[in-house]
């Protein structure tokens, strides 16, 4: 799913936080990109590097298409591996998110 992007995000301008909210805490994870927004279960100071990959990914194909990308390679995945959490992992999405967080990431 290799495309250009541009990784120059701004605060309030490319994305908004939501602090303290209760999506990344049901999900168990420490936050959530959907769209333009990074929804934080804590304070701002702990959003994992890849979620701004993410934005930048709704910002590059739309809600639409990574919505679609997401449900199709999890339901995909759901049937090669039976369990919920390595479906996620599996989705070329997720893996290019983790690879921008370890710096392995090749625009």
């Amino acid at each position: 799913m290799k495309k250009p992007y541009n990784l120059n995000l701004k605060a309030g301008v490319d994305f908004r936080v939501c602090q303290d909210h209760w999506l990344p805490q049901k999900l168990g994870v420490a936050a959530v990109a959907f769209g333009t927004t990074l929804y934080v279960r804590g304070r701002e100071e702990c959003i994992p590097q890849h979620e701004f990959l993410h934005i930048v990914q709704f910002h590059t194909f739309g809600v639409v298409h990574v919505v679609c990308h997401y449900l199709f390679h999890f339901a995909r995945n759901y049937r090669r591996f039976g369990n919920f959490k390595e479906s996620f992992r599996e989705i070329p999405f997720e893996k290019e998110a983790r690879d921008f967080e370890a710096g392995a990431f090749q625009p």
